[in-house]
C-alpha cells in the first residue's frame, strides 16, 4: 500500500513541472519585486521581452525606464491600487514599452498579484508577482481590423449603402439604422422582410425575383437589380441591390448578404438628360425636315442641278440616321457596325457590300462626322464608282490600332479610276474639313476602284464579332 502514496517532494515537482510547461507554451515571463529590499528578479523570457541582458541587475528605475512615457502615468496608478491593501487590485493590463536594446516600441500584457503581511494592526504589501507577455501581433491585428472597420464605414456611409443580411430558412431580416432609412423609416423601426417587401413598387419585387432565378439557374452566386420603394410620404426612391447568395453543401440558399444604394439622384439625373436628349433629337429633325423641304422648294424644277440637289438631301439624310442613332444609344459610345449599317442601308444591294470588323463603340462626338464621311463614300460610289454599275463591290473593313480605329473602304469592279480625283465639295469635305473632329482620311484613287483610310481617334470600347454585319453582304 506504501507504493501507491504520493510523497510531498513528488507532487511539488509534478507541480512545477506543469508550470514550466505551461509558461513555455503561453510565451510568459515571470517578474517578482521584493518590497522589502526593492529587488527586482525577471525571468530570462521577460527580460528578453523588455530587452534587458541576461545578467544586468534590474530595478524599479529601470523598468519604469522601458514603459512607454505615455502609459507611464496608468501603470503607476495601477501599481498602485494593487499595492493598498484596502484595495488588492489585480485586474490584467495592456500597456506599451520601449525596449531598452533597440527602442524597439511593443505591446506587452500584464498581470500581478500583491503578497500581504499582518504584522500587529499593520497589512503590507512584501511582496509583487506576475507575469508579462508580448501581444504585438495581437495589438497590430486588431488595430489592422478597427482600421478597416472604420474605412468599411466610411466607404458605406460615403457611397449612402446599407449592409444587409437575410436568413433565407426563416426569412429573418438583420436591421439597421441604415437600412431603414433607405426605406424611410426611423432608425429605430424593426421591420420583418414581408414588411420591406411590401413598400417596393408594383412589379419591382418579381423582377428581383427573376434576377436572382437567373443567376441561381447559372449557378452565379451574385446578382443586382434596380428597384423602387415607396417612401411614407408615397413618393418613390430608386435604389440598387447587390447580394451574394450562399448555399448548404446540399445547394440549398440559407443566407443572402448584400448591400443596398441610394442611386435615386442618378436615375433621377439619367431620366433628365434623356428628356433632353429626346427634345433635342425633336428639334434637330424637325430643322432637317424644314431644310430639306426649303432646298426642294427652292432648287427643285430645275433651278439647280438635279444631281446637286440629291446630293445634298442624301447627306442631310445621313445627319438624320446619325442623330437617330446617337438618341438611340443616350448619348453614350455608339456601335460602329450599326452607323455603317444605317448610312449604307439605302444603297446596298445583293452581294454588293461586305462589312467585317469587331463590334468597336466609338465616343457620341464621332457620329455625326463619321456618317457624314461613310455618306459621302456611297454617294461617290454609287455615282461614279463600283456601285454606278450592276457588278461594282464595296467592302468595309476596321481593325482597332494603337492610333485609334482604322477604316478601310476599297471598291472594286467600277468603272476606271482617274489618276486625280477632282476636287469638288464632297471630296474637301472628307480631306479637310470633317478630320479636324476625328482624325484623318487618306484617299489612294486605284485604277481597280478607290481605296480610302479613315482614322478615328478616341476612347475606344470593343467586343465580339457583331452578328448582324459580320460577313453582311445584303437583306
Amino acid at each position: 500500500m506504501g507504493e501507491n502514496v504520493r510523497r510531498p517532494a513528488d507532487k511539488f515537482r509534478d507541480d512545477n513541472l506543469k508550470l514550466r510547461l505551461a509558461l513555455r507554451a503561453a510565451p510568459l515571463g515571470i517578474w517578482d519585486w521584493n518590497l522589502e529590499t526593492d529587488e527586482m528578479n525577471y525571468s530570462p523570457r521577460a527580460r528578453s521581452i523588455c530587452g534587458f541582458s541576461p545578467d544586468e541587475p534590474i530595478t524599479i528605475d529601470k523598468v519604469r525606464a522601458v514603459t512607454h512615457p505615455d502609459d507611464l502615468p496608468r501603470t503607476s496608478e495601477q501599481a498602485r491600487m494593487a499595492l493598498d491593501p484596502e484595495l488588492k487590485n489585480n485586474n490584467p493590463f495592456e500597456y506599451r514599452l520601449v525596449r531598452k536594446d533597440t527602442g524597439e516600441v511593443r505591446w506587452v500584457l500584464a498581470f500581478g498579484e500583491v503578497a500581504f503581511q499582518r504584522i500587529g494592526e499593520t497589512v503590507k504589501a512584501v511582496r509583487y508577482l506576475g507575469t508579462i507577455q508580448d501581444i504585438t501581433a495581437r495589438k497590430i491585428a486588431e488595430n489592422a481590423a478597427r482600421e478597416a472597420e472604420l474605412r468599411q464605414r466610411l466607404a458605406i456611409d460615403a457611397a449612402k449603402m446599407a449592409v444587409w443580411e437575410l436568413d433565407v430558412p426563416t426569412d429573418r431580416l438583420m436591421v439597421s439604422a441604415e437600412l431603414n432609412s433607405m426605406f424611410g423609416l426611423p432608425a429605430e423601426a424593426c421591420p420583418t422582410a414581408a414588411e420591406l417587401r411590401l413598400l417596393l413598387a408594383k412589379g419591382d419585387l418579381e423582377r428581383i425575383m427573376e434576377i436572382r432565378s437567373r443567376a441561381a439557374a447559372t449557378d452565379d452566386p451574385f446578382f443586382e437589380a434596380e428597384f423602387r420603394c415607396r417612401y411614407p410620404d408615397g413618393s418613390l426612391r430608386w435604389r440598387l441591390l447587390r447580394a451574394e447568395v450562399q448555399t448548404s453543401p446540399g445547394g440549398e440558399p440559407q443566407r443572402i448578404i448584400g448591400v443596398l444604394m441610394d442611386i435615386d439622384e442618378r436615375k433621377r439625373a439619367d431620366e433628365q438628360k434623356h428628356l433632353l436628349l429626346r427634345e433635342v433629337h425633336h428639334r434637330v429633325k424637325n430643322s432637317l425636315s424644314v431644310i430639306q423641304a426649303l432646298a426642294t422648294q427652292t432648287f427643285g424644277r430645275g433651278a439647280a442641278d438635279p444631281d446637286a440637289l440629291k446630293s445634298f438631301l442624301g447627306r442631310l439624310a445621313a445627319l438624320a440616321k446619325a442623330t437617330d442613332l446617337a438618341v438611340a444609344q443616350q448619348g453614350e459610345p455608339f456601335s460602329i457596325s450599326e452607323l455603317i449599317k444605317s448610312v449604307t442601308e439605302p444603297y446596298r444591294a445583293p452581294t454588293r457590300f461586305e462589312i467585317q470588323g469587331n463590334d468597336v463603340h466609338l465616343p457620341a462626338r464621332l457620329n455625326v462626322p463619321l456618317a457624314l464621311v461613310f455618306n459621302e463614300l456611297c454617294t461617290n460610289a454609287a455615282k461614279f464608282g463600283a456601285l454606278s454599275n450592276a457588278t461594282g463591290t464595296v467592302t468595309i473593313r476596321w481593325v482597332t490600332t494603337d492610333s485609334g480605329l482604322e477604316i478601310n473602304w476599297h471598291e472594286e469592279g467600277g468603272p476606271p479610276v482617274p489618276p486625280k480625283l477632282d476636287q469638288n465639295f464632297g471630296l474637301r469635305l472628307m480631306l479637310d474639313v470633317l478630320p479636324v473632329e476625328f482624325g484623318s482620311v487618306e484617299i489612294d484613287p486605284r485604277p481597280s476602284g478607290i481605296w480610302v483610310r479613315v482614322i478615328a481617334k478616341g476612347s475606344l470600347t470593343t467586343g465580339p464579332v457583331h452578328g448582324a454585319v459580320a460577313g453582311m453582304t445584303s437583306e
